[in-house]
């Protein structure tokens, strides 16, 4: 109970919806980026993956606390601000692409630490019903959101896939400024009730 004192629950519940919000409305920009990656770099790329997050378990006992996992909270909600500006200044090119992989590479790396360090803060059951509950609203939300936007661009003449993703990317700049905003809130502990 006194790690959860260190978060304002409110906060962070808005901050885990608008999170998934944010990867609802993004997830279809990816495959348009990624096409211009070769397949070889997948495989690569899974390798570092794979590696980052088994050196990463090697810290686990010292990382696996509330300091810590604040730190990595909030720069892992800088990445986005990096792939999406990468994105807006070097849209639809291979290094571009390139980039924006490693970003995601490099955020899924705290994938499996993220999720153990959330569990042994906030260890009571209700709180992880209303967290996935509220990242499960929040995904689809962006999952319809990026549907009727991408519909809007279609109805304006809009129908190249990569000016499409180019445009979304100002909404998803705006949503995770939010994200960040609300997860500032989240760490400062003002409130432990939901």
């Amino acid at each position: 109970m006194e790690s959860q004192q260190e978060f304002s629950l409110k906060a962070y519940l808005t901050y885990k919806f608008l999170n998934s919000f944010f990867v609802g409305t993004a997830l279809g920009t990816i495959f348009t980026i990624y096409a211009l990656i070769p397949p070889k770099v997948y495989s690569l790329g899974g390798v570092s993956l794979s590696v980052g997050a088994w050196l990463l378990t090697l810290l686990y006992v010292k990382l696996i606390s509330i300091k810590p996992y604040k730190r990595i909270l909030l720069f892992i909600e800088i990445l986005p601000f990096c792939y999406i500006l990468a994105f807006l200044l070097f849209p639809n090119t291979f290094y571009g692409a390139l980039f924006i992989y490693g970003i995601y590479q490099i955020s899924f790396i705290f994938g499996d630490y993220l999720v153990r360090s959330e569990t042994f803060i906030f260890s009571q059951k209700t709180l992880f019903s209303s967290f996935d509950k509220y990242k499960q609203a929040g995904y689809l939300l962006g999952l319809i959101v990026a549907f009727i936007f991408y519909n809007i661009l279609e109805s304006w003449g809009i129908e190249d896939k990569q000016t499409q993703v180019y445009n979304i990317h100002f909404l998803l700049l705006l949503l995770q400024i939010g994200v960040f905003i609300t997860l500032c809130f989240a760490l400062k502990g003002k409130s432990s009730k939901i």
